[in-house]
């Protein structure tokens, strides 16, 4: 493991429950610029690593529900993440069982006219078939991705070669949709991606 640096607030958000909100995602056809947070987090050496924190390993396709999920922090500090609706295909690790429904926090969001996300994570689509590392949530409603971008691999025909890059100051998620990651990690993320292929696919 090449660091473990204490968990961000961000990242608690995810793992936490205390004061929330959700509201049905209406996302317009249109672009929207690109805003990159930074997280602390754990950087896995090894799909072995990311296996090892989750609670359970999914093979899962996002059925095309999305709402904003919100976290009250306290002090006015509210954190917001994705909750998307996915459908187990195969369990790999875990209680969950082919066929369930469940929801799926993922760090990125659309909010007015940007997109913002966590460490370059970019949302699952409706095209995608995704292995998942997730892990329990104290609000019981939904699951946290593991590692942010290390805990969710698109493993469909056409995402075998991996389709990532880092994101440039230039760049509209337009020009980045497609790309499965874009955060500054890309090495270690193919890496990941690699391993994931090779085992799960």
């Amino acid at each position: 493991m090449k660091k473990s640096i204490t968990v961000s607030i961000a990242a608690i958000a995810l793992l936490i429950g205390g004061a929330f909100s959700y509201q049905q995602l209406n996302v317009p056809q249109k672009d929207y610029r690109v805003a990159i947070s930074q997280a602390d987090f754990i950087q896995f050496e090894n799909i072995e690593e990311v296996e090892k924190y989750s609670g359970y390993i999914v093979q899962a396709e996002f059925t095309g529900k999305r709402s904003l999920k919100e976290w009250n922090l306290g002090e006015g500090e509210v954190k917001t993440a994705s909750k998307s609706e996915v459908k187990i295909q195969k369990v790999y690790k875990g209680s969950l069982e082919e066929g369930d429904k469940i929801s799926v926090y993922e760090p990125a969001y659309f909010d007015g006219d940007v997109f913002d996300t966590i460490e370059g994570y970019n949302l699952m689509n409706e095209e995608g078939t995704y292995v998942l590392f997730l892990r329990d949530t104290g609000d019981k409603e939904g699951y946290a991705i593991i590692g942010m971008y290390q805990g969710k691999y698109d493993i469909s025909a056409g995402m075998q070669n991996t389709k990532a890059k880092q994101a440039q100051p230039d760049d509209t998620y337009r020009s980045l949709e497609e790309r499965e990651y874009f955060g500054e990690n890309v090495e270690q993320f193919k890496k990941l991606k690699k391993e994931v292929l090779e085992k799960y696919n």
